[in-house]
């Protein structure tokens, strides 16, 4: 039997001092929560612009959901969301990781709304992740997002558990009982961000506009899967892996892994169906 134990005390007094909102970043509780959200991060103008250039390639069919995520929508392929990393807000934000050294790994839109309301299970990033496991994902809110429309919800100081050695939903009961539940409410232009091995879901859209994030995973610039340089001086020579993340069902390492044999055995099991 599994008994975890937190400092849920100070984590309670953490969430109600709203020490994890500021304009600033505090990297300690960051590190503390696993969480923090940086208000007016970029510009309200900035985040519509981004909303209107998603809706038009939405609409036009240059963009779509993902087949094997439901909120997940692709954007690698354009580059309109590129310069996020480069407004003029974020520029204090990347001193505080990597000694500076920092790059994103892939963008994503993820996206809730009345075409793809479910619920995403309670989950951790890190587990479909490669690489180190000093990883951070920036949701920037390109419309308000909170409790109605399926807005992140993220169990405070779960990212102190590290990587589980497995993947898919994770069980909260055995998580202490009085450890609160977060869920920022977000406005444009805010941005959530996350520790990769926080526990984390969103419960189903009911009502109001579609909840959008626009996505940045981050990584030290030193790591063999860093894709494109943020801050500090790019690396050169070393190891490099060179290839989208964000289509990682195409590119395995592995030719015999779980996931792969599990696959193998239900497709065998719907034959013997058949």
């Amino acid at each position: 039997m599994i008994q975890i134990y937190a400092p849920t005390e100070r984590i309670r007094e953490l969430l109600d001092g709203k020490t994890y909102i500021a304009e600033t970043l505090n990297k300690e509780i960051l590190d503390e929560l696993g969480f923090f959200v940086l208000r007016s991060a970029i510009s309200t103008e900035r985040a519509e612009h981004y909303l209107q250039s998603y809706k038009k390639m939405l609409q036009d069919g240059i963009l779509k959901r993902s087949e094997f995520h439901s909120t997940e929508v692709k954007i690698s392929h354009v580059e309109d969301f590129n310069d996020l990393v480069d407004q003029p807000g974020l520029k204090t934000v990347w001193p505080n990781f990597y000694g500076g050294q920092v790059a994103s790994s892939f963008q994503r839109i993820i996206s809730k709304y009345k075409d793809s309301p479910a619920p995403v299970i309670l989950h951790q990033d890190t587990s479909y992740q490669f690489g180190d496991f000093e990883q951070y994902s920036l949701f920037t809110a390109l419309t308000e997002c909170d409790k109605n429309n399926g807005g992140l919800k993220l169990y405070p100081g779960t990212s102190k558990l590290g990587y589980l050695a497995d993947a898919g939903a994770l069980n909260a009961e055995v998580l202490p009982s009085d450890l609160p539940i977060c869920c920022p409410k977000l406005n444009p232009g805010d941005i959530l961000i996350m520790h990769s091995a926080t526990w984390h879901f969103s419960d189903s859209y009911l009502k109001g506009e579609e909840r959008i994030y626009l996505e940045i995973h981050i990584v030290s610039s030193h790591s063999p899967f860093a894709q494109k340089n943020i801050a500090g001086a790019s690396p050169t020579g070393g190891w490099k892996v060179e290839f989208d993340l964000v289509e990682r069902e195409e590119s395995n390492f592995f030719v015999q892994s779980r996931s792969q044999r599990l696959k193998e055995a239900l497709e065998k099991l719907s034959k013997l169906d058949a």
